[in-house]
């Protein structure tokens, strides 16, 4: 989206992409606070009482015992649930894994095709799975020492978010491209396909 012809402003595209990093950044920063200054709602619900998370076993009219399990669900595990709830569980994880396994090929393959159209030496560790973020910083154009940044809490967030929209950069596209990666369940395709095959 190119502005710049319809508004004589010349540094359009340079605001463009800042004021876009910069109200991502503002969105993470906002979230991050939200979720440190709020509190676990876990937490505050917790009974007082030991007695409460007890067993407890009732007569019931006909003579049969019913037994009354506390509902906290960090008590639940694989062993105490239903066939169906297993069975329903193993589908989930099963769905899990083959996404991310597809996924994890998909941006390999396509990391590494980004990192060969780039010139980048060693494209072949793309498959690697820390070394990708070093064929990622190397192809965002930014020193290889910025690997140790993703090492650092919070401030990988922010370094990351400078990768993906320096990326197409380096390819002579838009920075725009780097909000792909913010659409649910696809966006991780669409950035990495279309910038690894157009």
């Amino acid at each position: 989206m190119n502005l710049s012809k319809y508004l004589p402003l010349q540094y359009l595209r340079v605001t463009w992409r800042r004021v876009a990093l910069f109200l991502i950044t503002l969105l993470a920063v906002v979230s991050l606070q939200h979720l440190i200054a709020a509190p676990s709602p876990a937490a505050s619900s917790l009974p007082n009482n030991s007695t409460s998370s007890a067993i407890a076993v009732a007569s019931v009219q006909n003579g049969d015992q019913l037994i009354a399990q506390s509902s906290d669900p960090t008590t639940v595990n694989y062993d105490s649930l239903t066939e169906e709830q297993k069975a329903l569980a193993d589908k989930i994880l099963l769905f899990a894994g083959t996404f991310g396994l597809v996924a994890y090929l998909f941006t390999s393959f396509c990391l590494m095709k980004i990192a060969d159209k780039l010139d980048i030496p060693n494209s072949w560790l793309s498959w690697v799975p820390i070394a990708q973020i070093w064929v990622m910083v190397r192809a965002a154009g930014k020193p290889g020492w910025w690997l140790i940044l993703f090492f650092i809490p919070l401030v990988n967030f922010v370094i990351g978010l400078i990768v993906f929209f320096s990326i197409p950069t380096s390819l002579n596209k838009s920075s725009l491209y780097g909000l792909l990666i913010f659409v649910p369940i696809l966006g991780v395709f669409l950035y990495f396909g279309l910038l690894a095959f157009t």
